[in-house]
């Protein structure tokens, strides 16, 4: 039975980071792989998937290894996306060079921020010295049209240290887009995010 357990929880766990990140959360922006952090049903059995009459095991484990606790007043307050793949579907890779380009005018009241976690876990990643970069921070480099670019890789672009988050070598990795006091057009489609890039 162990060697049944020990073949069998590789397996759930690979199925597990593949529906929740390429089938199970709604796509966010048409065209991108940026994903709603949770698909129909959390909200209304609070984290549960139990329903009056049946119990949504499927659903139910890929959101328990994306997330361990439910989200205090999601969709009001803050509102996150997620996304783990190139535009062609490739996983994003922390070995590799990537970008992401921050549009201006993000739809906030607040502020926004973008973060890094490891794909295997879900959770933050390991021996790295920053996993989060946020629209308060001072240095930030803009671009003249406003926007922010944001790079990822385990070596910073020279003279781009302020837009960089690190990654690591050999571990897959996924971001999260958090809005703190989001507004109507977070969710009208009238400002988007485009995929992340692989820098060659």
């Amino acid at each position: 039975m162990q060697k049944i357990y020990a073949k069998a929880a590789p397996q759930a766990h690979r199925y597990m980071i593949e529906e929740y990140h390429r089938y199970l959360n709604p796509t966010m922006y048409r065209g991108t792989k940026w994903k709603k952090l949770v698909p129909p049903g959390v909200i209304e059995t609070d984290f549960s998937y139990e329903y009056p009459n049946y119990f949504d095991y499927v659903s139910r484990g890929p959101i328990y290894y994306a997330i361990i606790s439910s989200v205090k007043n999601y969709g009001s307050a803050t509102f996150y996306i997620e996304t783990a793949e190139t535009a062609d579907g490739e996983w994003l890779d922390g070995s590799k060079n990537y970008e992401l380009v921050i549009p201006a005018n993000v739809p906030v009241k607040d502020f926004w921020a973008v973060t890094t976690y490891d794909l295997d876990t879900a959770a933050y990643q390991r021996d790295i010295a920053k996993s989060s970069i946020d629209s308060s921070e001072k240095d930030l480099i803009k671009n003249e049209d406003g926007s922010i670019t944001i790079y990822f890789g385990p070596k910073a672009p020279e003279g781009k240290e302020s837009n960089w988050l690190s990654t690591v070598e050999g571990r897959k990795f996924f971001l999260l887009f958090r809005f703190y006091g989001p507004t109507k057009h977070t969710y009208d489609g009238s400002w988007k995010l485009d995929n992340v890039k692989l820098v060659k």
